[in-house]
């Protein structure tokens, strides 16, 4: 028996999610990585970078970047740890809580889009298999499955 193409078509959903919402926020310049740190940040108020690093999975580097255009946009400003000068803090602007709005609005448009024609039953079966790749990748990357 052939094995699905899981992966392939994986990779295109992704990728076909990013531009789909990079295309709607294309004005803010914000794109699908960016809202995911305004996401993560509404939820986490004065987060640690690393912390958001983490959280998205994302690299240091592109970490940086990423904040650097988040920062000069107006969305997010840095901050000192006061118990830790190494580290940085971020926070959300007035601009990047309407941003989360916004991004709120087409992340709930998408996931209608993406839902129409699956039941509940469906749906949960596709939560239950994303969560666990999504399992599966941070175990083998942490070392947990040896």
């Amino acid at each position: 028996m052939r094995l699905p193409r899981l992966i392939f078509l994986l990779f295109n959903a992704d990728r076909a999610v990013r531009r789909w919402i990079d295309a709607r926020s294309s004005d803010t310049g914000i794109g699908a990585s960016g809202a995911g740190v305004l996401f993560y940040l509404a939820g986490h108020e004065n987060a640690l970078i690393g912390d958001v690093t983490a959280a998205l999975g994302a690299s240091p580097s592109g970490m940086s970047g990423l904040v650097n255009r988040l920062e000069r946009g107006g969305y997010v400003t840095r901050s000192p740890d006061p118990a830790d000068a190494r580290a940085v803090r971020l926070a959300l602007t007035p601009r990047g809580h309407q941003a989360v709005a916004r991004a709120r609005d087409l992340v709930d448009d998408l996931n209608v889009q993406l839902t129409a024609g699956f039941d509940d039953a469906e749906i949960a079966v596709i939560q239950r298999w994303l969560e666990h790749v999504t399992r599966v990748s941070i175990n083998r990357e942490s070392g947990a499955d040896r």
